[in-house]
């Protein structure tokens, strides 16, 4: 099945995930916090997308719940802020087809990156991966009161970018992004090879290489059967 997309005038990309390969340190972050607290049944990736805060919420939540050994207890965001950046330091590997991607819209429609990440963070993971200089914009969780699933951080990329949300292609692999993303009124595209993760959005990809932009008539081109 092919189709294509066309109305927009910008596009917003979130960071792990989608143009960096550093989600796995988060998860295995997240899977070293479980495990402490004895979360035998909570998988990691239910953390995935999670600002630092909001995933020392969920920790505390499933320390009360199940009533994880005394001597043990959640991190503070500002520990977990530590070891993800600590975990970061190394990761510079792009996901496949994002250079490309990002290369071919850079210079001919605004585009910017929507991250709960922290600032430094996400700026070095590009600047690692050769794509910082190709974004407009970008927006981190330093930049907004809320994080994702909330609507902030695309309406705010947006607003740099001079456009409506409603008329900016959001690109998303999390159910808590792209939540986000379409809260916010963005044109959500999924791209995530796990078929068991749930996505909010117009349109489900595996992955990069099943999409293409025409510049010159400004058209997302999508084989999905690639």
């Amino acid at each position: 099945m092919s189709g294509s997309i066309t109305g927009f005038s910008g596009a917003v990309f979130d960071c792990d995930g989608i143009l960096v390969d550093s989600e796995a340190p988060w998860i295995e972050l997240m899977g070293d916090y479980l495990e402490s607290l004895a979360a035998d049944d909570i998988a990691a990736e239910d953390l995935r997308g999670l600002t630092a805060a909001e995933a020392v919420a969920r920790l505390q939540q499933v320390h009360k719940s199940l009533g994880s050994p005394s001597d043990v207890r959640p991190p503070t965001a500002e520990e977990v802020d530590r070891a993800y950046s600590a975990a970061l330091e190394h990761v510079a590997a792009p996901m496949p087809g994002a250079p490309e991607l990002v290369a071919s819209l850079s210079g001919s429609i605004p585009i910017a990156v929507a991250s709960n990440g922290r600032g430094g963070d996400v700026r070095g993971l590009l600047e690692r991966a050769g794509m910082l200089d190709l974004f407009d914009a970008i927006i981190t969780i330093d930049d907004v009161d809320q994080g994702k699933p909330a609507p902030d951080p695309y309406l705010l990329a947006a607003q740099r970018l001079g456009l409506a949300a409603s008329a900016v292609v959001a690109f998303e692999d999390s159910p808590v992004g792209s939540q986000a993303a379409h809260t916010a009124g963005c044109t959500v595209i999924g791209v995530n090879s796990d078929p068991s993760i749930e996505l909010a959005g117009e349109v489900r990809l595996r992955h990069f290489a099943q999409l293409r932009f025409d510049s010159r008539t400004r058209t997302l081109l999508l084989d999905s059967d690639y």
